[in-house]
């Protein structure tokens, strides 16, 4: 549901010259992380955790299998998994998120919780950033 993408020419060409596949890695899933974080507190801040819920889709929150792309890499996060009545979590984030369609409506839905989140690029993009300059340090020394 979310992605975000680490693609070589987003960043300094010079500093960049000095990164392989797995500082690539690394800051994808820093990238990942702050995603998955992001995704959890707008669940707990959008109240979708009633009091008769399990809290299953939020706590399976996470990144799937990382991609290695040509000059970059990507991870998918969202609700991995099945809760404990089998229903798949993504689907239970995807109705809330866009609705189900027709007239059946709860008060949750169609809120666009994930897809109108202004913030996450930029909480995602600062921590790519940060990890990005961590490893610019590492490889300085």
């Amino acid at each position: 549901m979310a992605r975000f993408i680490f693609d070589g020419t987003t960043v300094k060409a010079d500093r960049l010259g000095t990164m392989d596949r797995k500082d690539i890695r690394r800051i994808v899933e820093a990238g990942s992380a702050a995603a998955i974080e992001r995704m959890k507190s707008r669940i707990r801040e959008k109240h979708y955790r009633p009091p008769r819920s399990t809290g299953d889709m939020m706590d399976s929150v996470g990144a799937n299998e990382y991609r290695e792309t040509i000059g970059g890499g990507r991870q998918d996060v969202y609700p991995l998994g099945n809760d404990r009545k089998g229903e798949r979590n993504a689907t239970k984030a995807f109705v809330i998120n866009y609705g189900r369609g027709g007239a059946r409506k709860t008060p949750h839905m169609r809120d666009y919780f994930i897809t109108k989140d202004s913030a996450v690029e930029e909480i995602v993009q600062r921590a790519m950033e940060q990890e990005f300059d961590r490893i610019a340090a590492e490889k300085a020394r």
